[in-house]
């Protein structure tokens, strides 16, 4: 007698509630609240038309939640409470608050940011819930959004961030002359410290490639040393052109007087 293996398969279902997440997700928008096993299945039929994905997370009943945000070594950090009763604590209305930079909130923004190679720009939201439990939802990096009065403040010190790594890459001390004469070759004589975006190898190696910033000022210098032959070359046609239309001038005058006499004596 053949023996038969029966397998059982247990579905567990999610503990409700649950806030699904379609696609990429932010500000509140396409994310919903999922009460119980029937509204889960219903919206899994949606999400199965649309053809992206989505992330399911336990619902947290926030009291509020807190943005962190890091512009170089600038910190500060939001509460932002919901006062029209919305499950979302970032939809309808709210009150924000400008809250202090502890030591803890700074630790969690300077790891985040050096897991991902050294944000320097970068912001975290936290929810809190009513049970005063943390909970970190999301990163965002220099596509965040600025918050409170200080929004002003905060564009300065990016807009002044931003020019610090301009001049540390770029080497704006560069001049046309300079990029002349290492396109010209001189530059193979000079030293790495000389040499404008190269930089030596720690132990004595090779330097490594040039910035983006010194092969613009290069590819300028050439285009202006093609420009000054071409405008040569063009002085040079010209002065030409200038010689052919004086002989072609010439020749008109010589045949007219050769006519001249051969008709005057006819």
């Amino acid at each position: 007698m053949a023996r038969s293996t029966v397998l059982l398969c247990y579905v567990t279902a999610p503990k409700f509630p649950v806030v699904i997440k379609i696609g990429h997700a932010h500000s509140g928008v396409a994310k919903v609240k999922v009460d119980s096993l029937a509204d889960f299945q219903d919206i899994a039929g949606v999400v199965a038309m649309l053809g992206t994905y989505c992330t399911v997370e336990p619902y947290i009943d926030a009291k509020y939640d807190i943005h962190i945000q890091k512009i170089g070594s600038n910190y500060k950090a939001f509460m932002r409470k919901s006062i029209s009763g919305n499950w979302k604590t970032n939809q309808g209305s709210a009150m924000l608050e400008a809250i202090g930079m502890n030591d803890r909130y700074k630790m969690w923004i300077d790891e985040v940011s050096e897991i991902f190679g050294g944000l320097e720009v970068c912001a975290l939201e936290l929810v809190v819930g009513k049970d005063g439990r943390e909970h970190i939802i999301e990163l965002n990096d220099s596509a965040t959004s600025f918050m409170g009065d200080s929004q002003e403040e905060d564009r300065r010190h990016l807009s002044e961030l931003v020019l610090q790594r301009m001049q540390a890459v770029c080497r704006p001390g560069i001049t046309k002359t300079t990029s002349r004469s290492s396109v010209s070759g001189s530059s193979a004589a000079a030293s790495p410290e000389e040499r404008p975006g190269a930089s030596m190898v720690p132990g004595g190696g090779p330097p490594g490639p040039p910035s983006i910033c010194y092969l613009i000022v290069c590819s300028v210098a050439i285009i202006d040393s093609i420009v000054s032959v071409g405008g040569s070359e063009q002085r040079e046609r010209g002065s030409l052109s200038a010689t052919l239309t004086e002989d072609a001038e010439d020749t008109m005058k010589n045949l007219r007087k050769t006519f001249a006499g051969i008709f005057g004596d006819m």
